[in-house]
């Protein structure tokens, strides 16, 4: 960790875990050098970031031995991406940033790059039906897709690069057999198979030095860097166990702070009559707050939000804090707003859904008036009515808009039958059956 820069990486990162630290992390590393593809780009930067001390190619694929040639690329070998390129849908000629970057290209050998295609990480399960010794493909039967398994000593660099890829290209849509281990959106972006089996790797085969090399040298031309060699413990707070926690560069990590409240909850006022008002309350209490929250609601119109400043002694008591949301609709119908409490400790605000219902106190149900369930043909024609409503009335039959508002049995044939009614402000059906 002696060549990694440390003023490379935000203060602000401090005090964040899993969506929120993921997220600025992408905001980090999205910006970077695009180094072109093929032998005067990509292999240039490989000739320092994947060369052994003897001089040979590291390739994590073979046992091989290749050396660099004066120029181009090693006979025999391909630019590997280690995430395929067909799971975001990039073909010839390349333009994503993502079918470029190295932190994922490395050499690879060309019958192990393609006996893996475009498979996702895993562990075979039987015979493989291809095995060099370094590479492996096969079936996983647990899973029921075929796999590509890297050597053991290499499983946690393969692992580092997608977390990596998952975290920079968090806004991609992925597409091909990307589903195997990758979910479109920018957390958790990895499945869950695939957050179980990286991070198990990860840990297995911690950070070597050849990593730690690599990653300088393509900081050194593409002026980016994959977290994750850096900060290794980065990956448990964003996936792992350390999710209930917050990131810090040194020292111990303390619980991230968290409200009783969280985005998604919702609060819900019963039935009630214009121009009455009731109020609820509710118990705001935080762990680890230490600014102040403000709060207030986006349709004052219906909904009112008391106090509107509280301060983190406050929500940091064992009683919590009591916060009056009122409701006073001033109209019928269902009325929502969102609670918004914000403060320096949450990146993003907690919105807590309010809705409530307004009604009559007596309110007047709409009917058809004298209309039986079963008629004959041979019933007299039917006046069709609607109680408790003023307004102009269409009717229709089967979807067949009526002349009058008449039911003749007679011109109807038997079985079921749907009565329709419609007026500016209101629709209802009511079903009607005809017997012989």
């Amino acid at each position: 960790m002696a060549d990694m820069p440390r003023d490379y990486y935000p203060d602000n990162l401090e005090g964040r875990n899993k969506g929120d630290l993921k997220t600025e992390l992408h905001k980090l590393i999205k910006e970077h050098t695009r180094i072109e593809y093929g032998r005067n780009g990509t292999w240039v930067v490989f000739r320092e970031s994947d060369i052994r001390d003897d001089g040979t190619v590291w390739d994590m694929y073979s046992t091989i031995e290749r050396y660099f040639p004066y120029s181009g690329a090693a006979k025999g070998m391909n630019i590997e991406h280690s995430v395929p390129k067909s799971w975001w849908g990039d073909d010839y000629p390349y333009t994503v940033d993502g079918s470029f970057d190295l932190h994922h290209l490395v050499p690879a050998d060309a019958d192990a790059n393609s006996a893996k295609s475009n498979y996702a990480l895993g562990e075979v399960v039987g015979t493989p039906s291809f095995n060099n010794g370094v590479s492996k493909v096969g079936y996983d039967a647990v899973n029921r897709f075929n796999v590509f398994e890297p050597a053991d000593e290499y499983k946690g660099d393969f692992a580092r690069m997608y977390m990596y890829f998952v975290t920079c290209y968090q806004d991609y849509s992925w597409r091909s057999l990307a589903s195997n281990m990758f979910i479109t959106g920018s957390y958790p972006t990895l499945n869950s198979y695939s957050q179980e089996l990286l991070l198990r790797w990860h840990r297995q085969d911690p950070v070597s030095k050849k990593e730690r090399d690599r990653n300088n040298a393509v900081y050194r031309h593409q002026h980016n860097r994959n977290p994750f060699i850096d900060y290794p413990q980065m990956a448990e707070y964003i996936w792992g166990d350390s999710t209930e926690y917050a990131f810090r560069f040194v020292g111990e990590a303390v619980e991230a702070p968290k409200l009783n409240y969280t985005t998604g909850d919702v609060l819900t006022f019963n039935c009630m009559s214009e121009s009455d008002s009731r109020t609820m309350y509710i118990t705001l209490k935080g762990v680890n707050v230490t600014s102040d929250l403000q709060l207030c609601v986006d349709n004052t119109t219906h909904f009112e939000v008391s106090p509107k400043h509280i301060t983190a002694a406050q929500v940091a008591d064992d009683a919590g804090c009591e916060v009056a949301i009122t409701y006073h609709p001033q109209d019928f119908g269902v009325h929502k707003a969102i609670l918004i409490v914000s403060g320096k400790d949450f990146p993003n605000d907690i919105e807590v859904t309010l809705q409530g219902l307004c009604m009559p106190e007596d309110p007047q149900f709409v009917a058809v008036d004298g209309l039986k369930t079963s008629y004959s043909r041979g019933d007299g024609d039917v006046t069709l009515l609607l109680r408790n409503c003023d307004e102009e009335v269409v009717w229709y039959i089967d979807g067949k808009q009526l002349d009058s508002n008449t039911l003749s049995p007679s011109a109807l044939s038997v079985g079921k039958h749907i009565v329709q009614f419609v007026t500016p402000s209101i629709s209802g059906r009511v079903r009607v059956t005809i017997t012989q």
